[in-house]
């Protein structure tokens, strides 16, 4: 009681700046970074390096929603290409039926949304190990439809289905940059909502469920759902995401969705940090940045001629050293590690204060 009142009282004798700072959210102070950095980025990055930042923003939508899936609820679910192909496979097929953007992406999304809700139901039953594999089933079975559905259409039947690309007015860079706002203004809605989900009372019931499932129900939370609303809200970004993914890239298949995507998203939380918005974001930096700005760096060594060989080996020999030293290491990955950089700092600070006030005091005297 005394500790709570005295932060009160230290609350309110704070300045009035200090405490607009307080109030607003971390999320929405991550935005507007977010918002300079994308400015910035689309006046000035050539046409591939925008693309590349495009790309990356894109991954952001779907390392966030597996995130909160694996992170927060402790849901290990390796079927992120499983949705992803659901998610534009059902674009094209809303497409194609005369539905145009942007009503094709609310109808991926509520398919994606359906086909989470179908995956999550073993989840009910089912952890670790036994769910992963079960959501991998799950990506066998979607890519199984996808080649059926894919082999239907005979323009289709060998490259994949092409769809018009959008924003050809104003040329690459004109695309590019109309990309980049699109996909900042659909990323920084799924923040907000997960931050929402992970810092509310919502938060703490997944993270019980993640730690304590058995304890769970008699503290009056209803894990089965938890579990599925989670199932579905994550599987509908991601759906979300790879309906955006078809109009971004112009040709959509089966093969765009292989089984090293899904493992690449496991290992944008791992390397970022678990349960954390900031580390799904700076995982989806490194892992989809790296093979566009390794092949740059090899081939100032190797040559630029073995550069586009030797590059993307390179890229996923870091991504196994990250992921080693991050588990090993800093298990709370990159976000763990600032964290931990930034307790030591404050705790030397802490340490040398004493010693700088009595000599200030000295000095006075």
């Amino acid at each position: 009681m005394t500790e709570t009142l005295n932060s009160q009282t230290s609350s309110s004798r704070r300045p009035a700046k200090l405490r607009i700072f307080s109030v607003i959210r971390p999320a929405w102070w991550g935005i507007a970074m977010m918002a300079i950095i994308t400015w910035v980025l689309s006046n000035t990055l050539p046409t591939f390096d925008l693309y590349t930042y495009d790309s990356i923003l894109l991954a952001c939508m779907g390392a966030i929603a597996l995130q909160v899936t694996l992170g927060t609820a402790g849901l290990v679910s390796v079927g992120n290409s499983a949705f992803l192909l659901v998610g534009a496979f059902a674009a094209v097929f809303a497409l194609r039926a005369g539905i145009a953007f942007p009503f094709d992406l609310i109808f991926a999304t509520i398919v994606a949304g359906v086909a989470g809700l179908i995956v999550g139901l073993p989840a009910l039953r089912l952890r670790l190990l036994f769910l992963a594999l079960a959501t991998l089933a799950a990506y066998y079975l979607a890519v199984f439809l996808g080649n059926y559905y894919q082999l239907q259409v005979p323009s289709a039947a060998s490259i994949g289905f092409e769809i018009p690309t959008m924003f050809n007015s104003g040329g690459f860079e004109g695309a590019g940059r109309a990309w980049a706002w699109l996909f900042f203004g659909c990323l920084a809605v799924i923040i907000l909502g997960a931050s929402r989900v992970m810092r509310e009372r919502s938060g703490r019931a997944l993270r019980m469920i993640r730690d304590h499932e058995h304890i769970a129900p008699t503290l009056g939370i209803s894990v089965i759902r938890y579990k599925l609303t989670i199932f579905v809200l994550s599987s509908m970004v991601i759906g979300f995401e790879g309906a955006l993914t078809a109009h971004f890239s112009g040709i959509i298949s089966t093969s765009s969705f292989t089984v090293t995507l899904t493992f690449q998203y496991l290992a944008m939380i791992v390397i970022g940090g678990l349960d954390s918005i900031v580390g799904a974001v700076i995982g989806a930096v490194i892992v989809v940045g790296m093979p566009a700005w390794v092949p740059n760096v090899v081939g100032a060594v190797v040559g630029p001629s073995r550069a586009t060989i030797v590059g993307p080996n390179v890229s996923l020999i870091i991504y196994g050293i990250l992921v080693i030293v991050f588990v090993t290491a800093s298990p709370d990955g990159f976000v763990g590690l600032l964290r931990t950089l930034r307790r030591r700092a404050f705790g030397l600070w802490i340490r040398r204060r004493p010693q700088i006030d009595s000599n200030t005091a000295a000095e006075v005297d």
